[in-house]
């Protein structure tokens, strides 16, 4: 016991515990679970209080597991050293899934433990404790679902568990939007029954239902069960192996990258720009922390924009200025790297860090904001119009660009160099304030260019501009060097 106690204790304290605590992310759990439940308690039965306070774990705690948190479902970096220490596999395994169980529960409780206090009145008090243990148990079922899910795909399933986590950044945007508006209809709900037994929050919820509870909780039961069969005897994933950097995404940027390291990259720059190209988007904690992002404009199409109407072709023309906006966040995670010690090529060689910096700022304005760019404008083309597209498009990629000049920090954390745990958010590096700062300033850029710009030509004309300024100074800076 004492063995286990130890392994626990050490895995806590590489997790979570100390300087990595996530007080800021608990907090907000706090804030974000309390308002929408002072919200709703007033407008909601027991049955329908208890499925709307269980599905906010749901939500906040599923997305994290695909992202951030991640690794606590794949296989242990430190599984060797820690196996040469005088400890069975069996204690190994239990102390994992310990660890798994106990961060998980205390994430889950964030949510649940206020949800519970401001219950209505037709959840009891003796019941309210009830609310905390089928969220956490809730949250103990995804959790093994998600391991076995990764067990299955193995070690090539990247590509899947990105594509899930954007579909449930979009589903959980989509309910908070549009769940809200339909609390009539769950006020009339009495019991988990007809279409209300997809849901796993009704499976949970059945002890708070006043008929038709028993299909449901079996289904709880039997969901719990499986899942502590799941923790208790599947292999964790193995751990993840060197792979190519090569992708589909990357030949096709092949020309852009070409003519960018001939006409705007300099030799000093050029090393930088290389390394930062192929590796970030190599980088799984890096895509699975900023690729479900794209999800946020992409709503603004799902949730229905008309381009026959001019409100539609306003949510088209934001949607075009949108990557510009959640900038903050890519750069924030620029220097997440699983393998940080593979800096030593650009630590070791005789680059000036001011190149550095501008190497992988060209090379993120390269790899990630002209694709983006290229396809938020192929999809307004698409679903709008071409001359909508045509007219906005050039200012918006220059918006972006210019956002990006000056959102950059040399001499900040270099691109590649920590390991994602130890990321500050982005209140502790300064990228909070930009992004709300930057988010209005899109918005505007995007509303004022909407009425005001009748024809592409100013557009093009300042993007030009921009790229014939670029590759002026990039000639200078090769004349300078030879």
């Amino acid at each position: 016991m004492n063995r286990l106690t130890s392994l626990v204790r050490a895995q806590l304290s590489g997790e979570v515990l100390g300087e990595r605590t996530p007080v800021a992310a608990l907090a907000m759990q706090v804030v974000i679970s309390g308002l929408l439940c002072a919200v709703v308690r007033g407008e909601v039965g027991g049955f329908g209080y208890a499925v709307f306070a269980l599905s906010l774990p749901l939500a906040l705690t599923t997305v994290p597991l695909l992202g951030e948190l991640a690794p606590l479902l794949r296989a242990d970096p430190a599984t060797e050293w820690v196996g040469a220490l005088p400890v069975t596999p069996r204690d190994l395994r239990l102390s994992r899934v310990m660890t798994l169980l106990l961060i998980m529960g205390a994430l889950a409780a964030a949510s649940l433990i206020p949800a519970a206090l401001l219950a209505p009145d037709t959840i009891s008090l003796v019941e309210r404790p009830l609310l905390v243990v089928m969220g956490v148990l809730q949250t103990w079922t995804v959790a093994a679902g998600l391991l076995l899910l990764q067990v299955a795909l193995g070690r090539g399933g990247d590509t899947v568990m990105v594509a899930l986590q954007t579909i449930l950044f979009v589903a959980i945007m989509i309910g908070v939007l549009v769940g809200l508006r339909s609390l009539g209809a769950l006020a009339a709900v009495e019991g988990p029954t007809g279409p209300w037994l997809l849901l796993p929050p009704a499976w949970f919820a059945a002890p708070f239902a006043t008929s038709g509870a028993g299909a449901a909780a079996g289904v709880a039961a039997a969901s719990t069960t499986f899942a502590a069969a799941v923790l208790a005897l599947a292999p964790f994933p193995p751990a993840p192996r060197a792979r190519s950097t090569r992708s589909i995404l990357g030949t096709l940027l092949a020309p852009a990258r070409a003519a960018a390291e001939r006409l705007w990259v300099t030799r000093e720059e050029r090393g930088a720009f290389g390394f930062v190209f192929e590796a970030l988007p190599a980088e799984r904690e890096f895509v699975v922390r900023t690729y479900p992002l794209v999800a946020a404009p992409l709503l603004l199409v799902l949730l229905g924009a008309d381009a026959s109407t001019v409100e539609g072709e306003g949510l088209y023309a934001l949607l075009l200025f949108a990557p510009g906006a959640y900038l903050p966040f890519i750069l924030m995670h620029v220097p997440t790297s699983a393998t940080p010690a593979a800096r030593w090529i650009i630590d070791t060689s005789p680059t000036d860090p001011l190149a550095e910096d501008r190497g992988a700022r060209k090379a993120v304005a390269v790899r990630l904001l002209l694709p983006l760019y290229l396809a938020m404008g192929g999809l307004v083309a698409a679903l709008a119009s071409p001359a909508l597209a045509l007219r906005l498009w050039p200012l918006a990629l220059a918006s972006g660009l210019l956002a990006l000049k000056v959102l950059w920090r040399p001499g900040g954390p270099r691109p590649l160099s920590t390991k994602a745990q130890d990321l500050l958010s982005t209140g502790e590096n300064g990228l909070g304030g930009d992004l709300l700062t930057v988010a209005i300033a899109m918005t505007l850029l995007a509303a004022v260019s909407w009425q005001k710009l009748q024809s592409s030509g100013p557009g093009w004309a300042l993007l030009g501009a921009m790229a014939l300024i670029a590759m002026a100074g990039a000639a200078r800076s090769r004349a300078r060097s030879s």
